[in-house]
């Protein structure tokens, strides 16, 4: 389970930090730096952007951003961070450290020497869920209300069918929605987590869980606003950018519900992504239907392709009764049929 929660930090923290580096022995550094399975030293002429370890301690003598350690302990000796995570394990701040923001603790403790200094606050256990996000940083819940309603809008703007036939299949086929979200969110990650422990495969389990999967989860929010919003407005504009914008409100709005609301709006995303994944698998899409934002049914595909009777068109304004048209085997004469009093003179 460390493991786990190892490689997730990496990816989560890797879209953030503007460099990734090894660590190395010595000499001034700078950026990412990670150790799995091990100690991490930085000695006192040495910095960087985020230290991150996992299953091993982390000694700072010198600068960082931020210091995040799992399952062990972080050690401060007269070092200056920004901020410090520990999931598992021990705190100690020597004599001499400042942290310059909050110190973050779960199952984990503190250990503060009387010349050391926290400028922001100590937050133990796990952060709360629901209303507590917004308390965290009210401009990045901004920025990210802001981020998925313009993902939401440019999803409408440049594939509106794709998008109607992926919000149409998280009604019309959940079975498939539900496949292919076990295989983005579930195995994907899965094996990405197992490579994340080999040389080979570090980079390629990076970019899954530090860019592949985040972009999925927007996609699939995109996805669910806008099935939530059509199904609220029932919209007829062949781009309902209204119908997006509101249904990524919504599922923002129910983000907000204490605990249950971001499992919901995490599993509509994972669904959303699942049925839009669901679309490449070489389907036609269906035709057109602007703003109802779902699939055709089964039986208006089938009368869409059985062909309708053939019409003749018909001459001078009307077709011939069958009282007009000539007996077979009867000449038409040109003006007409001819009378009886005309068979007779003719006669």
């Amino acid at each position: 389970m460390r493991r786990g929660l190892g490689a997730l930090a990496v990816a989560a923290t890797l879209l953030a930090v503007p460099a990734v580096a090894l660590a190395q022995a010595g000499g001034s550094t700078s950026g990412f730096l990670v150790r799995v399975q091990g100690d991490l030293f930085i000695d006192t002429n040495e910095s960087a952007d985020l230290v991150v370890v996992v299953s091993g301690d982390a000694e700072v003598h010198g600068r960082a951003g931020a210091v995040v350690v799992i399952g062990g302990n972080a050690r401060l000796v007269d070092a200056r961070v920004g901020r410090l995570v520990v999931v598992r394990g021990a705190a100690q701040l020597d004599r001499g450290t400042v942290v310059e923001g909050d110190v973050w603790l779960a199952w984990a403790q503190l250990e503060q020497a009387p010349g050391a200094t926290v400028a922001g606050a100590v937050h133990r256990g796990v952060a709360r869920f629901g209303w507590g996000w917004l308390a965290v940083s009210p401009l990045l819940s901004v920025g990210l209300a802001i981020m998925v309603v313009g993902v939401g809008l440019l999803a409408v703007g440049l594939g509106p069918r794709r998008l109607r036939a992926a919000s149409g299949g998280l009604t019309a086929d959940p079975a498939g929605a539900v496949t292919w979200a076990l295989l983005l969110f579930v195995v994907g990650p899965g094996l990405a987590v197992l490579a994340f422990f080999t040389v080979v495969g570090l980079p390629t389990s990076l970019v899954v869980l530090g860019l592949l999967l985040p972009v999925a989860g927007l996609a699939g929010f995109a996805v669910a606003g806008f099935r939530l919003g059509t199904w609220v407005l029932r919209p007829r504009s062949e781009r309902p950018y209204g119908a997006a914008a509101l249904g990524s409100a919504l599922l923002l709005a129910l983000g907000l519900v204490p605990v249950a609301g971001p499992f919901l709006v995490a599993l509509a995303a994972a669904l959303g992504a699942g049925a839009l994944a669901r679309t490449f698998g070489g389907e036609p899409l269906p035709a057109g239907r602007a703003g109802v934002g779902e699939a055709p049914s089964p039986a208006e595909e089938a009368a869409a392709g059985e062909p309708g009777p053939a019409v003749e068109p018909a001459s001078g304004g009307g077709s011939p009764s069958p009282a007009e048209e000539p007996a077979a085997g009867e000449p038409a004469s040109p003006g007409g049929r001819a009378s009886s009093a005309e068979a007779e003179a003719s006669g």
